[in-house]
């Protein structure tokens, strides 16, 4: 919970106000979550093994689960960190895909978007190819009125359909809802074939290669183009803190690109496939069409890579909004699919800025790899998740010697009440926990913290039995050890003091 006033103290995983409850209101997505400073990154496996997954993706503010969509036509829940048996959504008898006979590889479930409002209306979209190959379906569903891990399938309400009958490749798939409007966005492709054969990219009257604006609450719901010239804009997606739009656009033969418009955003937008592709004009893939200065501002891309290295298929990713890792905080990751590169930047001033390769530092080691990269995505705290089309997912975390128990935003906590709302840091880091460590310190987070409980487990059954001095509080924080024996730092109070922790051994 977050106090009605500022907490005395930031501690990541709990404070305690002896004496004083604090008021219960909404608790934000951050709070109870630890933070780290100049931290090396890695990754660690989501539990579960998924056919094809191709998007990781949660409802706004719901932290303790995540949504991994299966390409040949399941969504697949991870709650508290254990894979549930049972599918949230099964349409693999809708959908044609590559499982099905004759399916092509890009045809299946491809995206899956919760409504801003889903807490309370229960509605979200999906994005899959039907049943005969010929068609891209955008449809709405609700969720079981009994059940919120489960979809209720007769709901079922298909909202825009999509030809596509010349090619199995090229459909697009991702849907999101923008973070400054509210509206959701629609990608697809050009309708596949090479060169853009049926011309589909710039022909305003076809939505194919399009980038759409959809008001699903409108009755009937309104759709509008809203930028035209795209090839297979895969994956693309909106920074959940400034609506900045980035878009991994599929090249043909010779460049992979990400594109970027910042917000605020205006319909009209034109990304020039197919004159261009990447920065060139002439297409070098495809040839001479009309003139290059027939786009009157093309909206070339931010980053591009050629096919060098084995790279065909870029894949684009998302904006670090976390929790975990606020020094991470505007970095952009992307990757492509042949090459199984990592890679990022940020955009500082609509520029690139500070571009890095990953892969080696989130590789995750074990004899395990990730080497096809089919989608980023993120969870209801803005942490970054890797699909791999082998059937792995993969979360980038910090290496666990450098979290910090504490972080803006913490909740205050009543002594007394039995759930203390302890982080499970081998949960949320992933990493490998030996024991934790209770420090408790008179005052309001400053000073120097005694231990006062150790376990292996994150749980301090019957609590403190000492009580502050009358009118005083306790402050408590919570640290990690690992089989190392390392521990996790003791971080700063609200003012930016370094907290200390007592020299004396935890009493057991």
């Amino acid at each position: 919970m977050r106090p009605a006033t500022p907490p005395f103290s930031s501690l990541a995983l709990f404070a305690v106000l002896a004496l004083i409850a604090p008021t219960a209101t909404r608790a934000a997505v951050c709070d109870g979550i630890s933070d780290t400073s100049a931290s090396s990154l890695t990754t660690v496996r989501v539990p579960g093994t998924y056919a094809r997954p191709v998007l990781i993706t949660a409802p706004p503010e719901d932290t303790s689960r995540v949504f991994i969509v299966e390409q040949d036509g399941t969504v697949r829940i991870v709650k508290d960190g254990v894979l549930l048996p049972a599918a949230f959504l099964d349409v693999s008898a809708l959908t044609r895909s590559p499982a099905d006979l004759g399916g092509g590889d890009e045809e299946g479930l491809l995206g899956l978007a919760f409504h801003p409002a889903y807490a309370t209306n229960g509605l979200f979209f999906i994005y899959h190819t039907d049943s005969t190959g010929a068609n891209n379906l955008v449809v709405r569903y609700a969720r079981d009125a009994g059940n919120p891990d489960l979809a209720d399938p007769a709901t079922r309400q298909v909202f825009i359909t999509f030809p596509h009958p010349s090619f199995n490749n090229h459909n697009g798939g991702m849907v999101a809802f923008a973070p400054d409007d509210g509206h959701l966005y629609v990608g697809t492709g050009d309708g596949g074939g090479g060169c853009d054969t049926s011309g589909n990219a710039q022909n305003p009257a076809s939505p194919l290669g399009k980038l759409l604006r959809v008001d699903v609450d409108a009755v009937p719901i309104t759709v509008e183009t809203w930028a035209i010239g795209l090839r297979n804009p895969w994956r693309w997606s909106f920074d959940r803190l400034t609506s900045d739009l980035y878009i991994g656009d599929v090249g043909q033969d010779s460049w992979e690109e990400i594109d970027y418009r910042p917000a605020p955003r205006s319909a009209g937008d034109n990304f020039a496939w197919v004159l261009y592709e990447g920065s060139d004009c002439p297409n070098p893939s495809c040839g001479a069409g009309a003139p290059c200065n027939s786009i009157a501002n093309p909206i070339l891309p931010i980053v591009e890579h050629n096919h060098g290295g084995g790279a065909c298929s870029v894949t684009g990713g998302y904006v670090y909004r976390g929790c975990r890792m606020s020094e991470l905080s505007g970095r952009y990751f992307y990757a492509d699919y042949c090459a199984a590169f990592i890679k990022s930047f940020r955009m500082v001033g609509g520029v690139v800025t500070d571009a890095r390769i990953d892969t080696a530092e989130l590789a995750p080691g074990g004899g395990a790899v990730i080497n096809q990269i089919t989608s980023f995505g993120e969870d209801a705290r803005g942490e970054i998740y890797i699909a791999d089309r082998g059937g792995q997912i993969y979360k980038i975390v910090p290496i666990l010697p450098n979290l910090q128990v504490s972080g803006p935003g913490a909740a205050l906590f009543s002594p007394g009440v039995p759930d203390w709302g302890w982080e499970d840091l081998q949960l949320t880091s992933g990493h490998p926990i030996a024991g934790y460590h209770v420090y408790r310190s008179a005052g309001n987070g400053s000073g120097t913290f005694d231990c006062v409980f150790q376990s292996a487990l994150n749980t301090w059954i019957g609590g403190d039995t000492s009580v502050p001095a009358p009118g005083g509080l306790f402050s408590y924080l919570v640290t990690a050890v690992n089989a190392s024996g390392q521990e996790t730092s003791p971080g700063t109070g609200t003012g930016g003091t370094p907290r200390t922790l007592s020299a004396l051994s935890c009493p057991t």
